[in-house]
């Protein structure tokens, strides 16, 4: 047979398929109401803002901190790294009176001295030195309605190119993720507040040791 007479064939063959199909689909069919169930229309969600956001966030930063000093904390997630972390025992758990230690790339370690390595501490700190000076915390500070969270602006040093912006999103009074945005780049902080495993326990006492070996 030839291959157009096949091709008709195929065609004519199909034609009545589409007629048949039309015509069943012209046969009554039941009401949206007999069929489907109501929709309701979407509904968006917002978080009520603090009558007082500077108060509200003062009281978090001084929780969060409280918290990390006196339980542990591990905050995790430097260059998109879960292995690069911050680790802070707390100062009963010290060891060679050194509690804090930084995880980076390909497990190079750095001795911490000052909480404001971390997430859960560095905004207290900025309202505690404020405080002790008699001065308002320079911090440019913001609520963020449709998620909770709180954004701070700090004012960096002549020799950086942007400031330093921090994304805080709180949980049960508690900071427990911090999103920075400043010249260096960007990082997302996983906060996890108890007592550091063993495994990050050994990190500190390792740094310790290497530290006192070469500056005892």
């Amino acid at each position: 047979m030839p291959r157009k007479a096949l091709v008709a064939l195929v065609t004519v063959g199909f034609l009545p398929g589409l007629l048949l199909a039309g015509c069943a689909s012209s046969s009554p069919t039941g009401t949206p109401s007999d069929s489907q169930e109501p929709t309701s229309s979407p509904t968006s969600t917002t978080i009520a803002e603090p009558v007082d956001v500077t108060e509200a966030f003062r009281e978090i930063a001084y929780a969060s901190c409280d918290k990390a000093n006196a339980e542990g904390v591990v905050e995790s997630g430097w260059d998109g790294d879960p292995n690069q972390k911050t680790i802070l025992v707390p100062d009963s758990e010290a060891y060679q009176d050194f509690s804090a230690v930084f995880v980076g790339e390909n497990g190079v370690l750095a001795l911490i001295w000052e909480t404001d390595s971390f997430a859960s501490c560095n905004a207290s700190n900025v309202y505690s030195l404020a405080e002790e000076a008699g001065q308002e915390a320079a911090i440019d500070l913001t609520f963020n309605e449709a998620d909770g969270t709180y954004q701070t602006i700090l004012d960096q040093a002549p020799d950086q190119e942007a400031p330093f912006v921090a994304t805080y999103t709180v949980s049960n009074g508690l900071i427990v993720q911090q999103h920075i945005d400043a010249d260096w780049g960007e990082a997302t902080i996983e906060i996890t507040y108890g007592m550091p495993s063993d495994d990050d326990i050994a990190f500190l006492r390792t740094a310790v040791d290497e530290f006192l070996a070469e500056n005892g």
